[in-house]
């Protein structure tokens, strides 16, 4: 067995697995102001504490398992780790949730161009549409070493915008919490645990699938790991980080619908237009993902006519519900696949602590006879 540890390969999984969550929600800082923000300095950081332990133990948990079962049809994996009925749910809910978030990707690319630029948002919509369709069509091992890099770039950059908003008013930060009392901001639960936990559980609902097909490309358990964990906690960390930064400057952005591209114009003007383009293409590393995971479920032969064909009616459909307005959107489907997620949790957590090993020999022979059958 190779246990060495490759290193290009723990970059470009924990990139991917970052690419994949970045996306409007959380560059616009819509995601983070209604998951951490709104609870307040102390509440926001309780609440990141027990989304980065979820988003590294399950991201790491999940290649690892990919990498094991090698599944043909990577939607499985919720057989495996929640029976046979409750995995059928989730597999075609999930694609369905992943088509709804790719029209919120899109919508997400209209509202910076327009708020940003001024100009109209469907050229905005248009473009994401376009570009997502003709990397998908490249198929999943190009479209990790497309999106795989991209993340950390993405991350670094928020973090730095974060970080330079609280060095430049620090004092606004513990001044938040006054002026939270003040304002109205949609959160996704008041409780810091819970809303921690619902971060964790929606990001694993879309990520599942993603994740443990590219576990098959994993060459040993070092490596997804070590992939997984720098994903989820390097994720979450630039979440804290952007959310604090929000919280600097809270009574500015509480209703803008791209918050973070407000406090990065605020930072220097450059700034802002540097960011419009650093969210644009978060949410491409986003919806890229999300349609390949929607497309699956009709049909994993990435050179056959079907899953072309189905591609190009998808982002269509997609294109057409990214009319919606962008942080509706966001505060609807979030919080609600949350509560969806935690199913999941529960199921991984019996599985992996609970389920006696003859139990789990059994699950895994069930759904590779399953995986191959199809």
């Amino acid at each position: 067995m190779n246990d060495k540890i490759h290193w290009s390969d723990v970059i470009a999984f924990g990139g991917a697995i970052m690419a994949f969550v970045i996306g409007a929600g959380f560059a616009s800082g819509q995601e983070v102001m209604q998951f951490f923000t709104h609870l307040g300095l102390w509440g926001s950081i309780g609440a990141g504490a027990v989304a980065m332990a979820l988003f590294g133990w399950f991201s790491a948990v999940i290649l690892e398992d990919g990498r094991k079962l090698q599944l043909e049809d990577a939607n499985q994996i919720f057989a495996y780790y929640c029976g046979k009925k409750i995995g059928i749910f989730f597999e075609w809910f999930v694609p369905i949730l992943l088509f709804m978030v790719v029209s919120i990707m899109i919508s997400g690319a209209g509202a910076t161009v327009s708020e940003h630029y001024g100009i109209d948002p469907n050229y905005g919509r248009i473009g994401m549409a376009v570009f997502t369709l003709l990397t998908v069509l490249l198929g999943l091992k190009k479209l990790v070493n497309i999106i795989g890099y991209i993340g950390p770039v993405i991350i670094f950059f928020t973090m730095s915008m974060g970080l330079i908003s609280i060095m430049q008013n620090p004092a606004g930060i513990f001044e938040a919490d006054k002026v939270l009392k003040t304002i109205e901001i949609s959160g996704a639960s008041s409780n810091w645990a819970m809303s921690g936990i619902l971060y964790g559980a929606f990001s694993l609902v879309g990520l599942m699938p993603f994740t443990a097909g590219m576990g098959r490309q994993a060459k040993n358990k070092k490596d997804t790991l070590l992939g997984g964990l720098f994903g989820g906690v390097t994720f979450v960390a630039g979440a804290l980080i952007l959310s604090t930064g929000l919280l600097a400057n809270i009574g500015e952005v509480y209703d803008k619908q791209i918050p973070s591209l407000a406090v990065a114009s605020g930072i220097y003007p450059i700034m802002g237009t540097i960011f419009s383009v650093m969210l644009i293409a978060g949410i491409y590393t986003t919806a890229v993902p999300m349609l390949w995971t929607a497309i699956s479920r009709v049909t994993t032969d990435e050179k056959s006519k079907k899953y072309k064909i189905t591609a190009v009616m998808m982002i269509i459909i997609s294109y057409f519900g990214g009319q919606l307005q962008f942080g509706t959107m966001v505060g609807i489907v979030y919080p609600a696949t949350g509560y969806m997620g935690m199913i999941l949790i529960a199921g991984m957590i019996y599985t992996k602590y609970f389920k006696k090993p003859s139990e789990v020999n059994a699950s895994e022979d069930l759904v590779l006879e399953s995986s191959v059958a199809e």
